[in-house]
C-alpha cells in the first residue's frame, strides 16, 4: 500500500481507490496507525528517524522510550480521528473509515485509548512473548535454539535468503526484528495487543498479536532498487535485512512526500 502511494508519481495521473479488508479491528487499527506515520511530513523529526520509528512500530516487540512517547501521542490523535470523521479529513484527507462499522469504531476507540495507557503493568509484552513461545513450541521449548536453527536453514533461507541467520533467530528469541547499535528498546509496543475490552476505569486485554515465525523482514527487507545492497560473498550478507528495509522505507518516504526520485 505505501510503495503504491510513493510511487504512483511516476506514472500518468490517475485516480486511485484502495480498499483495505480484514476482519480483525486491530489490525485494521494497526493500519490506521502506520498509516498515519506514513503520511506524516518530515518537520517535527528526520528522514531517517521517521523510518525508524516506523520499522520499530511494525516490527518489534519493544520500543524505545521516544517512539513509545510517539506512539502514546498518536493514540490520543486517533481517538480524535476515529469520533470525528472531520478532523481525521483534516490531518490524512487520503484516508477513510466511512466503510466500517459503529461498532467496530467503538472498538477501535477503546483500543486506542488502551494505547494511551499502555505500560509494563497493563501489557507485559515479554512475559506474553514468552507464553506463547512456550504454548507453539511445547516440549521443544528447551532445544529452541535448535529449532529456530531448522526453520531458518530448511525453510526461509530457500526463499528469503537476504535475512540473516543473527537477526532471525534474535527476533525468534525475543520477538524484536529490528536493532541498531545506538538504540535500546525497553517499553512494550501496546500496538500488538489484542481482545482489549473495558472493565470500570481498566482496560483489560487477552494477549499478543502478531506474527512469532516468519518474522517482519519479508515485507520490505528482501529486494531493493540500490542493488548494491543485495551483494553476498560465499552465502554472506554484507546488509542485514533490517538494512534493505531502512533504505526501502527511506525511499518510499522520500518520494511520498516529495514526489521525486531518491537520490542516495
Amino acid at each position: 500500500l505505501i510503495k503504491t502511494l510513493a510511487q504512483a508519481y511516476r506514472h500518468k495521473r490517475r485516480y486511485m481507490n484502495l480498499f483495505v479488508v480484514d476482519g480483525c479491528p486491530e489490525l485494521i487499527a494497526r493500519q490506521l496507525l502506520l498509516l498515519s506515520l506514513a503520511l506524516e511530513r518530515t518537520t517535527r523529526c528526520g528522514l531517517l528517524e521517521k523510518t525508524r520509528r516506523f520499522l520499530e512500530i511494525y516490527g518489534n516487540l519493544l520500543l524505545r522510550p521516544t517512539t513509545s512517547r510517539y506512539l502514546n501521542g498518536k493514540a490520543r490523535q486517533l481517538v480524535e480521528m476515529i469520533t470525528n470523521p472531520e478532523y481525521m479529513s483534516c490531518l490524512i484527507p487520503t484516508v477513510s473509515i466511512d466503510q466500517t462499522k459503529y461498532r467496530e469504531r467503538d472498538y477501535m476507540e477503546n483500543l486506542f485509548n488502551f494505547w494511551t495507557t499502555g505500560n509494563t503493568n497493563q501489557f507485559n509484552a515479554c512475559e506474553l512473548w514468552e507464553h506463547r513461545l512456550r504454548h507453539s513450541l511445547g516440549v521443544r521449548y528447551d532445544n529452541r535454539a535448535g529449532v529456530f536453527d531448522w526453520d531458518y536453514h530448511m525453510r526461509m533461507k530457500e526463499v528469503a535468503s537476504q535475512i540473516c541467520f543473527q537477526e532471525y533467530k534474535h527476533f525468534r528469541e525475543h520477538g524484536i526484528a529490528y536493532t541498531w547499535l545506538e538504540t535500546e528498546v525497553c517499553r512494550p509496543n501496546v500496538s500488538f495487543a489484542a481482545g482489549v475490552y473495558k472493565c470500570g476505569d481498566r482496560y483489560l486485554h487477552r494477549g499478543y498479536l502478531g506474527d512469532m515465525v516468519s518474522s517482519p523482514y519479508l515485507a520490505y527487507g528482501l529486494d531493493c532498487e540500490d542493488k548494491e545492497m543485495l551483494k553476498s560473498t560465499h552465502g554472506v550478507n554484507y546488509k542485514r535485512a533490517t538494512d534493505i528495509s531502512e533504505r526501502n522505507l527511506l525511499r518510499m518516504f522520500y518520494e511520498l512526500e516529495n514526489r521525486q526520485a531518491f537520490d542516495v
